[in-house]
């Protein structure tokens, strides 16, 4: 009786130790994988940033070429009520 106890308990404790070997293992793939991702959030963030900066830049020029079309319109009405 005695014996199989400690021969459950053996076993048991076997099934423990592979079973806190697998996790281990899956939690450094975890931390790899964890680390991977950070990686690309980085990226894309600068990715974001240089975005957001070039539709500041092309709404800039838009303004500014609009302004000089309604600086046009302005001096052909100027123009035609003259003549």
């Amino acid at each position: 009786m005695l014996d199989e106890s400690i021969e459950l308990l053996r076993k048991r404790v076997q099934q423990a130790i592979g079973l806190i070997s697998k996790i281990r293992d899956e939690n450094v793939s975890l931390k790899e994988h964890i680390a991977k991702l950070e990686d690309e959030i980085f990226g894309l963030k600068e990715d974001a940033k240089n975005l957001k900066e070039e539709r500041e830049q092309i709404k800039g020029k838009i303004d500014a070429a609009t302004s000089m079309l309604d600086e046009l319109d302005i001096e052909e009405d100027k123009s035609e009520k003259k003549a």
